[in-house]
């Protein structure tokens, strides 16, 4: 009998290892250590499914309307679920389905999204080598979804009347669109794929529609996961302190109506002609947010006669969606277009309620990110509210935020109440005294103490090109911020600075500015931006705040505002500025998280245009004004410090 050499033993016995490994590898997977915690999940439920199925087609609402949906089932082996399964659902006014290649093979998609060489590569190799290649379905548009859909959960994108296949006319009503929600919710329940349990998702005006939604208080509704949405869109986004915001709605109007041209027919639609029916006599016009630029006050009314933006509004449901009873789960971020509407949802709402708040703008919110992985939120929450999976999800601090400036394994914090219970509002005063950090037109100080000077003020003649820049959060939907060195704005504008920081300084919460101001121009529009100035000069963008002086009148908000300045920006309460008259202007500007660094200064800056975002009335000649400092005119910025220095 011949001996078995090392080589011949040594080989079955990696062969007996290999399958030994991969067997307890297999095993561990199978019974994964439960984990829940922000952006961590796992072990609380099993990936029962391998793929998926989508099927588009229509439903009819009540009034005759046709609204095109796509439903997507898990399926396994390529067997669709045939069991009743919790469902997702989006209600979009932005196509369920992406059309991104013609028919002659050219990508319409890289009109509006700027995609890079290997993205675009990779499209055309899946355009090739897919019958679904031309199309960009919601798994391949919101990554994290699949993960859902393969651990048991069905998803239906509906769009909305007037939009993408669906027929009908785009509604302003946020009443109406809770209406034809209520129904789309009823018929979603009676289907057999749904188990009766269903959450919503989606961002911005997708997440308008989830707080419509659960308005209603319909009993299928479990849970809604808005991430990024107005409250009340007037001062939020459409005229930010009463100025209109040319940027944003410059943006909207180009990349809205070629979105249309993605639209995407129906299965049963193979030609394409009840798409073309359904677009029909549609124009872009009806769509063009620029349209709000012939409605410049709170107060401004439509031909019907109703209030544009009292019509728009989601305020006017909170008490709604109190009695609803329906868990919320909030998603902004420092940079995001709805960031202080999210702090007062959160305020107002009694409702079981989450509030996270990413580094992040508009363009990432409802995706992973270097920060976060949404989709483990997303799991936990509906796992939570739709599976009944007790993942304690609910008992952790409801607020999440992430303290920008600070390494990563620091920077996501935890608390029970906002404001925060630890932060000390602290008065910094605009001062004289040169810094040397700046060449502005004043480089005054930012200090600690209250001015003494019986007539102190800083003269300013009106510079029209200050700008924050072309890549502002204002624009930060399809792809994400880039603010420039503040340096070249700070030197033609009015500037307060520290010395600098002895110890760093974290600043979280709603900075409030109180400025005077005196000028024989019957108007202006003043724009103040917090920064960081580090130690060669360059100056980092942190936040900003903007009030039109004839908007400054103060009044009560018809919700929680959370003790901040109001202003009615009603027609009816302007109050044109008298020459020679000093006016105080008090607003906040958007909250922010933000750790100034040791050595590094905290400034304060001013300027009265911001030439590629908002859209300011040029005066020729360019007023003058002064900006009062002085001991009955104190001019200072109230900063929320958690840890001062």
């Amino acid at each position: 009998m011949r001996k078995l050499t090392g080589k011949k033993l040594i080989l079955p016995l990696i062969a007996v290892f290999l399958v030994i490994a991969l067997f307890l590898f297999y095993k561990k997977l199978g019974n994964q250590e439960k984990v829940s915690e922000l952006g961590k999940y796992q072990g609380y439920s099993e990936k029962l499914y391998d793929g998926n199925k989508r099927v588009s087609d229509y439903l009819t609402l009540s009034d005759g309307t046709r609204l095109a949906y796509d439903l997507i089932l898990p399926a396994k082996k390529g067997v669709p679920a045939n069991e009743p399964l919790p469902v997702l659902f989006k209600y979009t006014p932005y196509l369920r389905t992406f059309t991104i290649f013609d028919k002659d093979g050219k990508n319409l998609i890289t009109f509006f999204i700027d995609l890079k060489w290997y993205e675009k590569a990779m499209l055309r190799i899946r355009y090739w080598l897919s019958d679904q290649g031309h199309l960009m379905d919601s798994l391949m548009r919101t990554k994290w979804l699949k993960n859902l859909v393969r651990h048991g959960y069905a998803v239906i994108v509906v769009e909305r009347p007037g939009t993408g296949a669906s027929f009908g006319t785009a509604k302003l009503s946020m009443d109406a669109i809770a209406s034809e929600e209520n129904e789309i919710l009823n018929w979603i329940a009676s289907q057999a794929w749904c188990n009766g349990n269903i959450g919503m998702y989606g961002e911005s005006q997708q997440a308008w529609c989830q707080f419509a939604a659960a308005s209603t208080g319909n009993p299928h509704l479990k849970a809604i996961l808005p991430a990024s949405s107005q409250l009340e869109l007037y001062e939020v986004l459409e005229y930010r302190g009463g100025v209109y915001n040319k940027a944003f709605n410059s943006f909207f109007d180009r990349v809205v109506p070629y979105l249309e041209n993605l639209a995407t027919p129906v299965d049963s639609d193979k030609d394409g002609r009840v798409l073309a029916q359904a677009r029909q006599g549609r124009s872009a016009d009806e769509r063009k947010v620029s349209e709000v630029a012939k409605y410049p006050f709170r107060d401004s009314i439509l031909p019907n006669g109703k209030l544009l933006w009292e019509l728009m509004a989601l305020y006017p449901f909170i008490e709604r969606i109190n009695r609803s009873g329906i868990p919320v789960y909030m998603m902004t971020g420092w940079y995001d277009i709805f960031l202080a509407d999210m702090f007062l949802w959160y305020d107002n709402l009694t409702v079981p309620k989450r509030l996270t708040v990413r580094p992040l703008d508009h363009s990432g919110m409802d995706a992973s990110g270097f920060d976060l992985d949404f989709g483990a939120e997303a799991q936990r929450w509906f796992d939570c509210w739709l599976k009944s999976i007790d993942n304690g999800i609910m008992k952790e601090p409801p607020i999440h935020y992430y303290v920008m400036g600070v390494p990563k394994k620091e920077a996501w914090q935890t608390s029970n109440q906002w404001p925060l219970a630890k932060q000390k509002l602290k008065p910094f005063y605009f001062s004289e005294g040169k810094t040397g950090s700046v060449a502005s037109v004043n480089d005054g100080s930012l200090a600690i103490e209250s001015p003494s000077a019986p007539d102190a003020f800083d003269a300013y003649t009106l510079d029209y090109t200050t700008t924050s820049g072309k890549k502002s959060r204002w624009v930060a939907v399809d792809e994400a911020h880039d603010y420039p060195d503040m340096r070249a704005n700070d030197e033609k504008a009015l500037t307060y600075t520290t010395s600098p920081l002895e110890t760093d300084v974290e600043v979280t919460g709603h900075p409030v500015v109180h400025l005077w101001l005196m000028t024989a121009a019957p108007d202006l529009d003043v724009f103040v931006y917090l920064e960081e100035v580090d130690r060669s000069g360059k100056s980092t963008y942190i936040t900003e705040g903007t009030l039109r002086a004839s908007h400054r009148k103060l009044s009560k908000a018809p919700f929680n505002n959370l003790g901040l300045p109001y202003h009615s920006h009603y027609h009816k309460d302007l109050m044109p500025i008298q020459a020679g008259d000093p006016v105080e202007l008090v607003f906040n500007l958007l909250p922010t998280s933000y750790r100034f660094h040791k050595g590094n200064r905290i400034r304060i800056t001013i300027a009265f245009a911001d030439a590629d975002n908002f859209e300011t009335p040029v005066l020729n000649p360019a007023p003058k004004l002064h900006l009062l400092r002085d001991k009955d005119h104190p001019s200072f910025i109230q900063l929320p410090v958690v840890q001062s220095p």
